[in-house]
């Protein structure tokens, strides 16, 4: 089992879809087949609604709280050209080194069949897991927090933005989580797209959500995050151990007031059973506030306080 100190134990800051990326400048040759609908996409509308001075603030909200570690959920690109997943790099470089920011790919990110050393390749080290792999699932241990990621982005046909999880990730999945469980660990599991049948509409939900969520209810997991749908959510699902909090959060670059921000996962241990404390931070006019608050337990009685509605 894992020695869990009394008290705090982890501070997680989580933040997504930041399409931080410009396409200007980009040579027709390089937008081929889907990649011209997604320019045309950005140019029509994502230049205007995802601005880098909203990422900006909500990095510098992010920093004020000073957290132990950073979850990044994908979509750090618009069409997931090789220059724009270079120019990802060196902000996720701004947020810190490999060992304190976390990251899984977005369907953006990998837009089409690309190298996979000229585009997410390049951010190896956000996802290389204690083994020293670079594979997922990845798997990282913080102080007894299980940091577990899982890809669910493959390039699609036009008009899709759907993703998958696949058998093999699965199979590993299920065997990490059942090791981490063993461990004593808090589990949070980090992915893209969410796990559940209703997580999104058709053409933008996991092809295998039926498949992964039952493996959620099988193995466990305390926590589970994601982004994708550019919206706030909290789903709850009962696992073998407790209540499972499926936590989406919305872009963090979005222009509109309200619309972007970040979370904030605190994870405390009295010892015996594991209490965590979700904070929703959004933007308003000027700043930034705490929308909601909720609080769980694994051990004792779930306490809440105000919380986003469910759906």
């Amino acid at each position: 089992m894992v020695a869990m100190s009394s008290g705090h134990v982890f501070t997680l800051a989580h933040l997504s879809d930041p399409h931080l990326t410009s396409l200007r400048g980009a040579r027709l040759r390089d937008l081929g087949n889907k990649r011209i609908l997604g320019y045309l996409s950005w140019w029509r509308r994502r230049r205007k609604v995802h601005r880098i001075e909203t990422l900006d603030a909500v990095v510098a909200d992010m920093r004020d709280s000073a957290p132990d570690h950073i979850a990044v959920t994908g979509d750090l690109t618009h069409v997931g050209l090789p220059d724009e997943c270079a120019a990802a790099l060196h902000w996720l470089q701004s947020l810190g080194n490999g060992d304190r920011v976390s990251l899984v790919p977005g369907n953006h990110d990998r837009y089409v069949a690309a190298s996979f050393d000229s585009t997410v390749g390049l951010w190896r080290d956000y996802f290389r897991g204690d083994n020293g792999s670079a594979e997922f699932p990845f798997m990282r241990r913080r102080n007894g927090v299980a940091l577990i990621g899982v890809d669910t982005a493959v390039p699609t046909a036009p008009f899709l933005a759907s993703g998958s999880v696949g058998e093999p990730q699965r199979v590993e999945l299920a065997r990490i989580l059942d090791d981490t469980a063993k461990a004593g660990c808090f589990r949070i599991v980090l992915l893209h797209h969410s796990p559940l049948l209703d997580g999104h509409v058709r053409r933008k939900r996991l092809t295998d959500a039926r498949d992964i969520t039952d493996a959620f209810l099988e193995h466990g997991a305390e926590l589970v995050i994601h982004g994708h749908g550019h919206e706030e959510r909290i789903d709850r699902l009962n696992g073998p151990r407790g209540p499972m909090l499926i936590v989406a959060v919305p872009s963090a670059s979005y222009r509109e007031p309200g619309r972007a921000g970040w979370n904030q996962y605190r994870v405390f241990s009295d010892g015996a059973g594991w209490r965590l404390e979700v904070a929703t931070r959004r933007t308003v006019p000027g700043g930034f506030t705490t929308t909601s608050t909720e609080t769980v337990t694994w051990g004792a009685p779930v306490s809440r306080a105000t919380a986003p509605t469910s759906r």
